[in-house]
């Protein structure tokens, strides 16, 4: 267990200069890039906190959401499916991500 929180999960903060008000959207990064990760959330998200957890509840990493555009590199990490959850005060975005 120790050696999987130890892991690294890379997180890329990109500005989002087209994002519309009220987007929640996440897309997986492409055929090049499956590893990737990329979501995007509403202006009032940003400052939130990204927690990243295991299919068994485990937190691997948290970070502040700086943008409203974030990017994720779960290449470094086990097959699992994992769940982005983005936290601001009582408002609460997830996502989910399976490697495979």
């Amino acid at each position: 267990m120790k050696t999987f929180i130890s892991m690294i999960v890379t997180l890329f903060v990109l500005t989002a200069a087209h994002a519309g008000p009220g987007d929640d959207e996440a897309v997986d990064g492409g055929s090049r890039e499956k590893d990737l990760f990329v979501f995007k959330t509403d202006k009032k998200l940003v400052g939130a906190t990204v927690e990243i957890y295991t299919s068994e509840g485990d937190l691997v990493t948290s970070q502040q959401l700086n943008k409203r555009k974030m990017v994720i590199d779960f290449a470094p990490v086990s097959k699992d499916t994992y769940t982005i959850r983005v936290v601001k005060g009582n408002e609460t975005k997830e996502f989910h991500y399976e490697k495979k």
